[in-house]
């Protein structure tokens, strides 16, 4: 973790109003308040899951409070290729929607180092536009309260679009799950695939921000969410969606095309849909190959996290959540060999079902 430091240190000869003015200057946020950005991504989001303050909120307004820090930035992170980056601390104020984790609030007012720099080729930015909608991960710093990081993103967006969605779900899982990061990542996750009203408009890929739903939660917990949406889903064009990013973002996954086939009921990606399975399946022997190469390790979800044994069975049980037959085989194969996922439950259901063919389970043969 990155953490720039400013000097204040007393003066021994200073004047009860020096020592006061320079009390004032040491506490002023932008010398309380220290930028912060983690190296590691397993850091970002453990930072962001302790949060003592999470709330989503909408941005009131915002205000630079500083002139340009320059912060130093870890190469793991994306953004410039630079080792530093000018950061501004900006004082922002929102009015509280929901309060997922801290005491009821009707308003908040916090800060964050941003960057208003010009165009920035890279990951998401914390953009405070008034009006916008975030979940907000905040603790307390010198008395004022601070995003958990600054940079790049510290946050989950909720366009506008999505937020009766977003919360009508949330009211109706109240119950579903006793963990409070896959509640957001469901709710986020049905909030956007429920609200999609065509699919020549989204199709193939929609916003799906899935990279920081996977960090608060895991990759195998969003692909077994979208997995489920796949097969069912009350809105045909968000499970068409749901399909079409589980069988592109996640290995193992070709069946899903088939799947989303019974979605695109006018049949207007049909053609294209047929493309990607056969394409996919060609891919599967070679996929298979590679993951046995490098040792059942997901470089796109495992890069920046520490692999521990934990993190391990969660990747193998990504894996073996496969819809396809010969490489969830595969994956049940190389999982009996390891301590931490011989045991894990989707290879026990595939060995009580192993009789069972696609058809039988509702995919489309033709």
């Amino acid at each position: 973790m990155i953490l720039a430091r400013a000097s204040c240190a007393p003066y021994a000869s200073a004047g009860f109003l020096a020592a006061a003015l320079l009390t004032a200057a040491c506490n002023s946020p932008s010398r309380a308040i220290q930028p912060v950005i983690h190296a590691r991504d397993e850091d970002k989001y453990q930072a962001m899951k302790t949060a003592p303050v999470i709330l989503l909120a909408e941005i009131v307004g915002a205000k630079l409070v500083s002139g340009a820090r320059e912060v130093e930035k870890p190469k793991e992170v994306g953004g410039p290729m630079a080792p530093t980056i000018p950061l501004h601390l900006a004082r922002v104020s929102a009015r509280v929607l929901l309060t997922l984790r801290s005491t009821e609030r009707q308003a908040v007012e916090f800060y964050s180092w941003v960057w208003v720099s010009g165009k920035h080729g890279g990951p998401r930015l914390f953009h405070v536009y008034p009006g916008s909608k975030h979940i907000l991960f905040l603790r307390e710093e010198a008395g004022y309260l601070h995003t958990v990081g600054d940079y790049p993103a510290y946050d989950l967006e909720i366009p506008s679009a999505w937020l009766p969605a977003f919360l009508a779900e949330w009211k109706l899982n109240r119950e579903s799950s006793s963990d409070l990061f896959e509640r957001i990542a469901t709710a986020r996750l049905r909030a956007e695939l429920g609200t999609l009203a065509d699919s020549r408009a989204d199709f193939p890929f929609p916003r799906l921000d899935r990279v920081d739903l996977m960090g608060l939660t895991s990759p195998f917990f969003v692909a077994s969410k979208l997995d489920s949406y796949c097969r069912s889903f009350p809105n045909r064009f968000g499970r068409l969606a749901a399909c079409a990013v589980t069988a592109n973002g996640f290995p193992g996954r070709c069946l899903a095309y088939r799947y989303a086939t019974k979605a695109d009921i006018e049949g207007a990606q049909s053609r294209r849909l047929a493309e990607w399975f056969r394409s996919c399946e060609a891919r599967t022997t070679a996929e298979i190959d590679y993951a046995r190469q490098n040792n059942w390790r997901c470089p796109f979800f495992d890069d920046g996290w520490r692999q521990t044994p934990e993190r391990r069975r969660l990747t193998m049980r990504l894996y073996v959540s496969a819809m396809d037959p010969e490489f969830q085989k595969a994956a049940c194969a190389a999982a009996a060999s390891m301590p931490e996922a011989r045991d894990i439950p989707e290879c026990s259901m595939l060995k009580n079902n192993d009789s069972s063919s696609s058809g039988k389970n509702g995919i489309p043969t033709r």
